[in-house]
């Protein structure tokens, strides 16, 4: 049988899948996303991890079996192929045992045959049946056969034809049709060395006979007294013949090597009857010359008996010949016959090494077949427990949100009421509210770009564990190579040691660089400081300017109460979002502390052993980077100080600018109104379509979800009846019927959790548009430098933390690399393993990814904890604000009043620049933010695409970036 085209199948799909199911792993699990998502959008992740996982054990279930088939396929073959050499190998030495008795008969019977007539084989006593046709189609070199089937048939089975090594079933057919022509022929040669030696036999006996009689006859004539013509006569008789005999002409000549076996059979025949013809001519002379003398008989008689002498000598030597003759060729054909043999015998043993070998690796690729097998069984297990605990996790969760849905609809009842009295108010304040609203939507834009970012972090975190798991394998193996490189690491220590003390000078000189730099830093933070101090004394006359206002707005005072209710609502729905990024944070934290430890279990051991050459390179590298970015950012510092004083040259020249563009603003803004709830209306449809297209699909897929689960535990239950366990059957049933009394309950809760979901955003959506009004008037002009230079110190540090870790992750990239190169060096010595070499291929690859995975991990978790912080902060000062401005209001609408019956269209102008001032400090500050995000943006899009991330550009060309960017936004904007 053929197993290489299934391996070769095997290998394909196997080298092929690994991207695919890589593809296909990229949900991963999910411990737990951002509170303000709810299990709607957990419940699709959940069902594509658990048909990837599925998938994946299906696959792997299938690839099993056919690994296992071609196995017992390739086992059985060999085991034939084994019984068939050595039945082949047994054959030949039967036949060699058997050739030799042969030979050592057939010789003994030649030397014998010619002493005794005695000497007969079996074969001798089946010779009178001569009607019968021979069993086998005779070979021998004596007989000239007038068929030439014989001769075919010689030519066709005589030869032996080795072939290669790898023989397959055809060709071991015909090595067995080979040797048994081998026998047959064997058989055929031994039949015609039996009938040769019964008729060489044979002629013996009737010479040996002949002569008895002429000896006989010799006798009595010598006894007899007959007259000397008729001794005469009968010697004139006698001597005709014998002459004739004696004669080298008359006996044909055996010494030649083609003369067949039928020429001596004529020959033997005619001495017979010669012979009986001197003996009836004898008798006739005999009779006729009697009176002849005596002593002329006896000479005659002499010279007969030396004719005779020399006849019986012509044949015995014309017999020798031809047995020798015989016997040369039968000896030369049966040598060449043995070494046959014994060469096929040799093919065997070949033959039963390789398959033996052959055997070895199947078993060895068995077992590590069945090890694979048995760990994917485990980690499906673990899989599947790990899901049960979550399901029960999602369980509680949407109890919890159940909860928390009645307790929201309750207040939002509440909210309703109280929207309905300050309806009236705000139809008053409506320019701010539209300008509220352009806010909002960028603002649930950027909360949507941060959900967006969110999920796909978590989707990097599955990965990233499903890879870690897989990573931990390789880890160990990767430990056993560091331990041979720590023996040759520690030659080169003490090199380092010797460099460290140079090293250590150096840093002495860079450490007071970097203090040098530090003082220079000082000084430019003290100009910064001047700088604020000057934008306080802007803040002071804002100030003044809102303490005016305060006293004209005290007659909305009923309105403030409602805010304040409106702002405890806020503050207890922040508090629960508070609550609810604190249990993120908490998982998030639980699971850097699972990572980490798992890091450092691992690490440990190979830290110990390079601990010290790591610290060096760590203190040198730091040492470096600082002193490089202490310079970097104290040019870049002082040119954003230039810039930052033309920008608020720019700010004073652009706030006359826009005092001019206010009217045309009032005229576009009912234009926008109109638009803006169009596009709101718009966007509430589009998002109900979204999310009934999301249960259709979580539907679907908790439907496939079922199927498969109901068709494994349907599986189950009939393994488990064909051994006869009923008991486990029933607790099998049971078990299906809680699944899916379970999946209903998930359906209803999940279809719950939608609708409270769904009322939920209805009234943050009310609640955003109330709250509108206050957002227009926050100003962020006292605090805007400060949060620049906070924020661009931030991002400092984490430029300087990323570029710390890619350094470290570089260099155990570089450690692994290494012991990877030499493990693939190691195997790629050996051409019989190249399925190793693309294994390890495939975990340099998967290695690689990890990295990448990690970086861009830190570097997505850096970005959403500063999110985060940015968060609370804005929250913060939002209230701050929100106390302030209220009283800003309250009085620019008392002098608004009083401005309007004393001074005129004056009074209005100036309330308009006021107004004027703090939109367009509220547009800066929105700018601002959208430059930090746009920031942000070319980060993540940096990463996701080809472009080298910022992290590995020099901290000079990121700040440039930055402050490019929000150039051209101010720019735009302007």
């Amino acid at each position: 049988m053929d197993t290489s085209s299934g391996s070769d199948s095997y290998d394909r799909t196997r080298g092929h899948r690994p991207r695919g199911r890589e593809a296909q792993r990229r949900p991963g699990r999910d411990r737990g996303t951002a509170g303000g998502r709810g299990g709607a959008d957990r419940a699709p992740d959940i069902s594509v991890k658990i048909d990837t996982l599925a998938n994946t054990l299906q696959d792997t279930s299938r690839n099993l079996t056919k690994v296992d088939r071609m196995l017992g396929q390739y086992r059985d073959h060999t085991d034939d192929q084994a019984e068939a050499m050595a039945l082949l190998r047994e054959n030949l030495e039967e036949s060699i045992s058997q050739l030799q008795t042969q030979r050592l008969s057939r010789s003994n019977g030649a030397r014998s045959g010619s002493a005794s007539a005695s000497t007969l084989h079996t074969s001798d006593l089946e010779a009178g049946s001569g009607s019968e046709g021979p069993r086998f189609l005779p070979t021998s070199p004596l007989k000239n056969y007038t068929g030439a089937a014989a001769r075919t048939r010689r030519s066709q089975s005589a030869g032996v034809r080795f072939q290669d090594a790898s023989l397959k079933g055809k060709d071991i057919h015909s090595l067995h049709q080979s040797l048994r022509d081998l026998r047959c022929d064997q058989l055929r040669l031994s039949d015609d060395l039996d009938k040769e030696i019964f008729r060489r036999n044979r002629s013996d006996i009737d010479t040996r006979r002949a002569m008895e009689s002429l000896t006989g006859h010799m006798t009595t004539s010598q006894r007899q007294d007959s007259s000397v013509l008729k001794d005469i006569s009968v010697t004139h008789a006698f001597n005709f013949p014998l002459s004739h005999l004696s004669h080298p002409a008359a006996i044909p000549v055996f010494v030649t090597r083609g003369n067949p076996p039928s020429d001596c059979l004529q020959v033997s025949s005619r001495v017979e009857r010669r012979l009986q013809e001197l003996e009836r001519e004898m008798h006739g002379e005999e009779r006729e010359r009697r009176p002849e003398p005596r002593g002329a008989m006896s000479d005659e008689l002499l010279e007969m008996e030396l004719d005779l002498d020399r006849a019986r000598r012509l044949l015995e030597q014309s017999e020798d010949s031809r047995e020798s003759l015989v016997q040369q060729d039968l000896s030369t054909d049966l040598a060449r016959r043995e070494q046959q043999q014994l060469r096929m015998l040799e093919q065997l043993r070949e033959m039963q090494s390789r398959g033996q070998a052959e055997r070895r690796e199947t078993e060895a690729i068995l077992q590590e077949s069945t090890r694979s097998r048995d760990e994917l069984k485990t980690k499906a297990l673990e899989a599947v427990r790990q899901w049960r605990a979550k399901c029960k996790r999602m369980q509680k969760q949407l109890e919890e949100a159940k909860a928390q849905a009645q307790f929201h609809t309750d207040k939002a009842s509440q909210a309703a009421r109280e929207k309905e009295s300050s309806l009236a108010q705000l139809k008053a304040l409506s320019q701010q509210t539209e300008a509220a609203r352009r806010e909002l939507a960028e603002i649930l834009g950027r909360l949507a770009q941060r959900e967006e970012e969110l999920h796909r972090k978590d989707v990097e975190l599955s990965e990233t564990r499903q890879r870690q798991l897989s990573l931990e394998q390789e880890m160990r193996e990767v430990r056993e190579a560091l331990v041979e490189e720590t023996q040759r690491q520690a030659a080169v220590q003490t090199k380092l040691r010797e460099e460290n003390q140079r090293l250590e000078e150096r840093a002495s000189t860079q450490a007071r660089r970097c203090q040098r730099d530090r003082e220079t830093q000082d000084e430019l933070q003290a100009a910064l400081k001047l700088m604020t101090a000057a934008r306080g004394q802007l803040a002071q006359r804002l100030a003044e300017e809102e303490s005016s206002r305060k006293e004209l707005q005290k007659g909305s005072a009923e309105l403030q109460a409602k805010l304040t209710a409106t702002q405890q609502e806020q503050a207890a729905l922040g508090q629960q979002l508070q609550l609810e990024r604190e249990v993120h944070q908490k998982e998030v934290d639980n699971m850097k502390a699972m990572m980490e430890d798992n890091k450092m279990k691992k690490d440990r051991e190979v830290k110990d052993k390079l601990k010290l050459c790591s610290r060096e390179h760590d203190e040198m590298a730091h040492l470096k980077a600082d002193a490089a970015a202490d310079k970097e950012l104290c040019g870049v510092l002082r040119i954003k100080l230039d810039r930052m004083k033309d920008e608020c040259d720019k700010l004073a020249a652009q706030l006359s600018t826009k005092d001019e563009a206010h009217a045309l603003l009032n005229r576009k803004h009912q234009l926008l109104k109109h638009e803006l709830d169009d596009k709101v209306r718009s966007a509430e449809r589009r998002r109900a379509s979204e999310v009934d297209e999301k249960l259709l699909r979580m539907e679907v897929e908790q439907e496939t979800i079922l199927t498969a689960m109901g068709e494994e535990l349907d599986t189950a239950c009939r393994s488990l009846a064909r051994n006869g366990e009923d008991k486990l059957q029933t607790k099998l049933r049971w078990l299906r019927e809680e699944v899916r009394e379970r999946v209903t309950r998930e359906q209803r809760l999940r279809k719950q959790h939608q609708q409270t979901r769904d009322q939920l955003k209805a009234l943050r959506q009310s609640r955003d548009s109330e709250n509108a009004d206050l957002m227009q008037r926050l100003d962020r002009q006292e605090k805007l430098l400060h949060s620049l230079s906070t924020e661009k110190k931030e991002l400092l540090e984490r430029s300087r933390r990323n570029e710390d870790e890619m350094r470290s992750l570089q260099e155990r990239v570089l450690d692994v690399e290494t012991s990877t190169r030499v493990a693939l060096d190691h195997l790629e010595s050996i051409p019989e393993k190249q399925s190793l070499m693309e294994n390890f291929k495939d975990l340099e690859e998967s290695q690689r990814q990890k990295e990448v995975v990690e970086q861009r991990y830190t570097k997505c978790k850096e970005i959403f904890w500063d999110l985060q912080h940015q968060l609370d902060d804005s929250k913060r000062r939002i209230q701050e604000c929100r106390e302030e401005k209220l009283d800003a209001t309250s009085r620019s609408l008392k002098l608004a009043a009083l401005s309007s019956s004393i001074k005129g269209p004056r009074t209005f102008l100036g309330s308009s620049l006021t107004y004027k001032s703090a939109k367009l400090l509220t547009d800066i500050w929105q700018s601002v933010r959208a430059a930090h995000f746009l920031c942000l943006r070319v980060i993540l899009t940096s990463e996701n695409s080809g472009i080298p991330p910022i992290g590995c550009l020099t901290p000079e060309l990121r700040h440039n970036a930055v402050i490019t960017c929000i150039h051209d936004y101010f720019g735009s904007n302007s």
